[in-house]
């Protein structure tokens, strides 16, 4: 004996269709919300890596500023260890230590990192002038930073004295900013002190 068996209707089989695509589409969707997000979050904690590396490099080369000899220790005008500019656009600093044990400074003992804002990226340079505000034309540069994927908004040197009778410590606050190339929503900014390595002895 023969049963007739029932299948689904043409109606039934559309809104499966039409349910299933709305599922696929939500599943897809928050697929490419999640790699996106994901995306722009390894970009993000690239953008503080790449600034808290060059802030610690900065840090740790201008704390050695003063190291030396007589000649290396602070003084004022050509001879000072630390000098800073800030000023507009031109934002440098310079200083000085014994890395290479010579007796007296050399241009190589010269060097200072500044803020290049027409290609928005630092630069550390040695055989500089040993005024800040002449750094920007003499010394041999080289860049710090990646203007490709960082854009570098601003970077600031501050100098202090904390005086007393016999005795003067000299500190540089470094301010640092940048955010991404891609996606300028994207901030960063980085900001600490640091001393410098001799203490001005007051005779």
């Amino acid at each position: 004996m023969l049963t007739n068996k029932k299948g689904f209707s043409l109606v039934e089989l559309m809104l499966s269709l039409l349910l299933g695509s709305v599922l696929l589409a939500m599943i897809i969707g928050l697929y490419v919300s999640a790699v996106s997000s994901g995306s722009k979050s390894l970009k993000y904690s690239r953008l503080r890596t790449d600034l808290q590396s060059i802030m610690s490099i900065m840090e740790t080369d201008i704390r050695r500023a003063g190291y030396g000899g007589r000649d290396f220790l602070v003084g004022s005008g050509g001879t000072k260890t630390v000098d800073s500019q800030n000023s507009g656009t031109l934002n440098c600093i310079v200083y000085s230590y014994n890395h290479n044990a010579a007796a007296t400074i050399t241009d190589t003992n010269r060097m200072g990192f500044r803020f290049v804002a027409a290609e928005n990226k630092i630069q550390f340079g040695y055989a500089v002038d040993p005024l800040a505000t002449n750094c920007y034309s003499k010394g041999n540069w080289t860049s710090l930073s990646d203007n490709q994927f960082i854009k570098i908004t601003s970077l600031n040197f501050v100098e202090s004295v904390v005086s007393s009778a016999t005795a003067s410590i000299r500190s540089v606050k470094i301010h640092l900013s940048g955010e991404l190339v891609a996606d300028g929503s994207y901030k960063h900014a980085i900001n600490t002190r640091v001393q410098v390595r001799n203490i001005e002895i007051s005779l």
